[in-house]
């Protein structure tokens, strides 16, 4: 291992091989958004799949929530195989080691970030415990499992994961700006069904890489408790790769462990502070209830609810004790009050404001949030699928 990927692997970096869909492809309708997205609009869904039709597709390689009911969704043995088939056929190619910087236009506005990979023995998913790497939000066991078994069986990862840096000066992002001026573009195009625009960049010489690690550096040296990446999207996603490697590891040599892909997952690092990543409030939406009941039991007012971290406990007991009644998370609050209105029996329970300040202070004291407290961005700006990693040695 060289000097600076020694310093990377300190700071539970490592620079991966990422693959890229084939010049040939056509990328708008390769690049999919997060599969839990519009996970209560199968609409969304179904117009995707027409956009892509027999093109080569990021769809083929996914479950999205919303079809988790359908009699049609695809079974995880056949989204293996299509993995397996896009390596052999050349349709997915390695570009070299490297990081990548990416620009995202959204409505945002100009959204950076910097792929890399995350060594999982560095994470936690547990409250409390001080690894550098840590989640954000309650993890619901129940919901590991399944993911888990995807990835047991995947030869490739594609991330929705958003992993957050405390960089209040904007350091990195603007070194990897300086690090890719005048270079090329890997890719350059528009994202399907309203998602913007996406370009990356390839970070492919050790000195850049070098300047990475000083800056990573300098931000854990000033953290509270060692506290170096906290995981804003894809929390579960992450923790059933934890999940998934602390099974595999039991069946590997120590010098296995070290080197074995499984170890290490993909993922878009992004500053806290970047003003073109919003932090919105996730919403609640209530199904098969009486309105008035719900809030007159739990003592609330949907107009004007209290901190999710009180009321989400409450609606936890609540659903254990009503078991017609459900409750879907929704990003947008246009989104959440429409449905809404789609039937008597449903409670749209919006929220104002985040503070991204209170993040990485509330992980240090408290732990997490409670799970779906916030989100980067409204749905249209979540991340697309389109960059990928081998998983399997």
């Amino acid at each position: 291992m060289t000097a600076v990927k020694e310093r990377l692997h300190r700071l539970g970096v490592e620079v991966p091989t990422i693959l890229l869909p084939a010049p040939e492809v056509d990328l708008t309708k390769f690049a999919v958004i997060a599969c839990d997205q519009h996970s209560a609009e199968p609409a969304y869904w179904d117009e995707t799949e027409k956009q892509v039709g027999d093109a080569p597709s990021a769809l083929r390689m996914i479950l999205p929530e919303a079809w988790l009911q359908k009699d049609t969704a695809p079974k995880k043995e056949t989204l293996w195989q299509t993995m397996e088939t896009y390596c052999r056929d050349g349709v997915l190619r390695a570009c070299p080691e490297g990081f990548l910087y990416l620009r995202r236009r959204t409505v945002s506005g100009v959204r950076r970030g910097l792929m890399m990979a995350l060594d999982l023995e560095a994470y936690s998913y547990t409250p409390g415990e001080k690894t550098l790497i840590r989640a954000t939000e309650q993890t619901v066991p129940d919901r590991l499992p399944p993911r888990a078994a995807i990835r047991r069986g995947a030869s490739l990862e594609m991330p929705h994961v958003m992993v957050l840096i405390d960089d209040r000066d904007d350091r990195l992002m603007q070194q990897m700006e300086a690090c890719v001026a005048g270079q090329p573009a890997l890719y350059d195009f528009e994202l399907m069904q309203g998602g913007g625009h996406l370009a990356g960049y390839g970070v492919q010489k050790p000195e850049d890489w070098a300047l990475v690690a000083d800056i990573l550096e300098e931000l854990l040296a000033n953290s509270r408790d060692g506290l170096l990446f906290a995981v804003g999207d894809g929390n579960h996603s992450l923790a059933a790769a934890k999940l998934w490697w602390e099974e595999k590891k039991k069946n590997l040599s120590p010098k296995e462990r070290e080197t074995d892909p499984a170890r290490y997952a993909l993922v878009e690092v992004v500053n806290l502070y970047d003003p073109a990543m919003p932090f919105l409030p996730i919403h609640r939406l209530l199904y098969g209830v009486n309105p008035e009941d719900v809030q007159r039991e739990l003592g609330f007012s949907a107009e004007n609810p209290p901190s999710l971290q009180q009321l989400q406990p409450k609606l936890d007991a609540f659903l254990q004790k009503h078991p017609g009644a459900q409750i879907e998370y929704i990003h947008g609050k246009e989104e959440c009050r429409a449905l809404a209105f789609e039937a008597p029996d449903r409670l749209a329970i919006l929220y104002d404001t985040f503070d991204r300040g209170s993040v990485f202070a509330t992980v240090e004291q408290n732990g997490v949030f409670v799970r779906k407290s916030f989100s980067l961005g409204e749905a249209c700006e979540k991340r697309y699928y389109l960059e990928c990693r081998c998983i399997q040695a």
